[in-house]
């Protein structure tokens, strides 16, 4: 039987196009700067899509998973003399790996061994706009889509062990996170002020990618959804950047600059009005009391205080605003009951409630092994994992988050005399921090991006896997110097 045209073709888009010019560029003579920000500035493009799939049910490729295969190439290209460096970084992300390989097969294996053995909603509901819509485990297209995003976090994770042990890579981390960070808030308030102008419909055109795009308004108060599908997507990449910019500035590497841009995420995440954002920031600021206190000795005194009268500030300035125009008390006080406190009684919170019951359901159902990932949708990264892997993704995943966060090392929880460490530290207390909002919404077992980056990186960092001592810490104080300009 003849396949219809449209079933056989991959189409690029204009960002793929895009893409692909600056990716050859990067492959003729790009350096590990290059790499870092190509991948970091793809990242913003959340809604967007570089490659169109109809053949797999109308799938496509994101513009940072377009951009990981020419960091690849160009990492292993021949004559780069990356080929042992690539090896280390495989045995330092092992346990990733080991997650990445046992979904892969359990996402082919799962739903066929499985079949019809279970009810649940699928990861690409196209059929019924019914909130407990189900229907017996079947293989899907989207059983391969989420098999290529689970390789892609190990292979980001991979790339930035390299990168970040490569001259230049530290510093490309950190600055361009600074840029990225100012970018991401800038135009998620941007899309919000325009939305319905010209200026949005050129929003609008960005977000092309096959996902559900969202523009949604709450108590007459516009979502930001940014570059990205919806606002709780916006609100997750926000916070992870937030946090990552935050430690940071915690640890004194440029901390005016990653200062300032967790001041402006920490603006874009209140305005959001996600209720996972708000639930990430609640989270965070919990993390960081009990660590000033429990770990007071190794606490940045500076920086706590510089956090304290912050708040203060911020409080001040809030309760004049809310003083100074009292109609607005009323509005505020009605989206913080809809996105918060009433969520679980709303219609997408109980179907969200729904939705990460199938993962405990499906952990059952298989026995443990789980039902593989892409064959249902979850709303919670712990329930997706449990449901679509089981025991072994757990277990893996927890292992490489305890890896990556080293809780028994000085530089997790404070200062330390080595600057290295404190970047490391950092990278690995956002990359654990970031999969927070991700707990609450993902509807599938693929860690967000900005873990894989911030993984990578932390391990790349770490001291004990230095390959050269003094000129590893040469590079690094170069790199990421503590200043304050």
């Amino acid at each position: 039987m003849r396949l219809p045209k449209s079933s056989t073709t991959v189409i690029p888009t204009y960002i793929g196009l895009i893409q692909l010019l600056f990716g050859t560029l990067l492959l003729v003579g790009g350096s590990s700067r290059h790499c870092v920000w190509f991948l970091l500035v793809s990242a913003m493009f959340g809604g967007s899509a570089a490659i169109q799939l109809p053949a797999l049910g109308g799938s496509s490729i994101p513009p940072v998973q377009f951009a990981l295969l020419f960091v690849m190439a160009r990492l292993v290209i021949p004559g780069s003399g990356n080929a042992s460096q690539v090896v280390t970084a495989l045995r330092e992300n092992v346990f990733l790996c080991i997650f990445v390989i046992y979904g892969v097969f359990m996402a082919f294996i799962g739903p066929r061994l499985f079949h019809g053995s279970i009810d649940v909603t699928p990861l690409r509901n196209e059929v019924s706009q019914m909130i407990y819509y189900t229907e017996p485990l079947r293989p899907s297209s989207q059983n391969i889509t989420t098999s290529v995003y689970l390789i892609g976090v190990a292979v980001v994770a991979v790339a930035m062990t390299v990168l970040c042990r490569l001259r230049g890579g530290a510093e490309a981390l950190v600055k361009s996170g600074v840029v990225v960070g100012w970018l991401h808030a800038l135009t998620g308030m941007v899309e919000v002020a325009t939305r319905g102008s010209p200026v949005g419909i050129v929003f609008q055109s960005l977000r092309n990618g096959s996902y559900q795009q969202l523009s949604q308004s709450v108590g007459g108060v516009a979502r930001m959804n940014g570059l990205f599908p919806e606002p709780s997507a916006y609100a997750a990449f926000a916070f992870g950047l937030f946090v990552f910019m935050a430690e940071c500035w915690y640890r004194s590497v440029l901390p005016k600059r990653t200062g300032s841009a967790a001041i402006v995420l920490f603006i874009a995440l209140i305005a959001s009005t996600a209720s996972t954002g708000y639930l990430g920031l609640a989270a965070y600021a919990i993390f960081f009391l009990c660590r000033a206190v429990v770990f007071s000795r190794l606490a940045n005194a500076k920086r706590v205080n510089e956090a304290g009268i912050a708040f203060i500030i911020g409080a001040i300035i809030i309760a004049a605003m809310l003083a100074a125009l009292p109609s607005y008390v009323d509005t505020a006080s009605h989206v913080l009951d809809q996105m918060v406190f009433s969520k679980a009684d709303t219609v997408s919170g109980k179907q969200r409630w729904f939705w990460m019951a199938q993962g405990v359901d499906a952990m059952l159902a298989s026995g443990g092994l789980g039902i593989g990932p892409g064959s249902f949708r979850s709303s919670s990264l712990l329930t997706a994992i449990l449901g679509s892997m089981g025991i072994v993704g757990i277990l893996s995943i927890v292992a490489y988050a305890l890896w990556v966060f080293r809780p028994a090392r000085q530089s997790t929880w404070g200062n330390s005399t080595d600057l290295q460490a404190n970047l490391s530290g950092a990278c690995g207390t956002a990359a654990l921090l970031s999969v927070i909002p991700a707990l609450f919404t993902a509807a599938s077992p693929v860690p967000d991006f900005i873990f894989g980056v911030l993984a990578g990186a932390s391990l790349a960092l770490r001291p004990h896997f230095r390959m050269s001592p003094a000129s590893s810490r040469r590079q690094v104080r170069q790199d990421v110097a503590p200043t304050t300009f």
